[in-house]
């Protein structure tokens, strides 16, 4: 097949989400460079959401914190790019703006509206697709965006640091499990399994599995649960929240022996290096975000059978109850997982054995 020039297969897709939205954004930027694209992957966020470490998947990554920071790149690289990619995460006038004027096109997640035209396409949401096939689906038709294979998430070559490792104030042993006890910059409570639920589930595996390690990672945001956590007294146990940045996070995640945690972008970091995880849903939809179905073996979840799940989903959510799942009266289905439910998934999954 005769390749366009390379002023036409110049491109920029467009993360504003957080870990986990960059993430399953992995499928499209694997068929992207199949299809020798020069990607330009612009990351538009006061958080830190790069996590694209393998130099597969991009050609030239540009971080941009402010909305006139968006606008002066854009007008810097007026009508540079023959294409402008923006999932359903990027929307708004300011990302339309910067598109039109750095991009001959612009592909987008909606449906198609007033300005619909030759430089502007809308893919609709199609409610059968998960969020990554949505993203896949700015490229191809509904019918061949559908991911049938494990691999189309995982990084080829992560590029490792094992230095940001050493640089912790810890003294890491293998094997370890990477832990989460929050999810969401501890915004998004229909996401938390109880705090004391993870305590009592660390206090049983700590001290069932002498000879295994279990690090408790986060953010700053979740420093809040220092306190309750300092409750645990285990020697193999030890607690890294607000202490790691991303990328250290990826190198621990790279040495261990899986994720254990939440719907949440360390868990889909976890797939991209080919970790097993055990993952609890609550108001997420895990139908369209989880792992399990394409790689049971890899890959556990558990939710609660309740009937007004999953409430928290861009598509396809569940209304019978609340609407806003910030409005729940008692995240009924993160509480009914018991700790037994739990332990006994991760003993099983990891085949671990006292």
């Amino acid at each position: 097949m005769k390749l366009p020039p390379v002023k036409k297969r110049k491109i920029v897709v467009i993360f504003s989400g957080g870990l986990g939205d960059t993430l399953l954004y992995v499928p499209l930027l694997k068929e992207l460079k199949k299809k020798q694209f020069h990607i330009t992957t612009l990351f538009f966020s006061a958080d830190e959401n790069d996590c694209l470490f393998d130099r597969n998947l991009y050609d030239r990554k540009v971080h941009i914190r402010s909305k006139a920071g968006l606008l002066c790149y854009a007008i810097k690289n007026t009508l540079h790019f023959a294409n402008f990619y923006v999932n359903h995460l990027a929307g708004g006038r300011l990302t339309a703006l910067a598109a039109r004027i750095c991009s001959a096109r612009t592909t987008r997640c909606g449906e198609p509206q007033s300005d619909h035209t030759r430089r502007i396409r809308s893919v609709p949401v199609v409610s059968s697709l998960t969020y990554a096939e949505q993203n896949l689906n700015l490229l191809f038709t509904a019918a061949n965006a559908r991911i049938k294979d494990i691999r189309n998430f995982q990084f080829e070559d992560p590029e490792l640091n094992a230095g940001l490792i050493n640089a912790l104030p810890i003294g890491v042993s293998t094997p370890y499990f990477i832990v989460q006890v929050s999810s969401g910059n501890n915004r998004t409570p229909f996401k938390n399994w109880p705090i004391t639920s993870w305590i009592a589930l660390l206090q049983r595996a700590t001290a069932d599995f002498k000879d295994l390690h279990f690090l408790v990672i986060g953010d700053a945001t979740e420093i809040v649960y220092l306190e309750q956590l300092s409750r645990l007294q285990s020697a193999n146990c030890n607690i890294l929240i607000g202490k790691t940045s991303v990328s250290q996070v990826f190198n621990l995640l790279a040495g261990s022996n899986g994720y254990i945690g939440l719907d949440s972008g360390i868990m889909h970091m976890a797939v991209a290096l080919k970790k097993r995880t055990v993952s609890i849903f609550g108001a997420s939809n895990d139908k369209l975000l989880a792992y399990n179905l394409l790689d049971p073996d890899g890959h556990a979840v558990i939710t609660a059978p309740i009937y007004c799940r999953p409430c928290s989903s861009w598509k396809n959510a569940n209304t019978s109850r609340v609407t806003n799942p910030l409005l729940c009266p008692d995240y009924a289905c993160l509480n009914n997982i018991s700790v037994e439910t739990v332990y006994q998934t991760i003993t099983d999954h990891f085949g671990l054995s006292r």
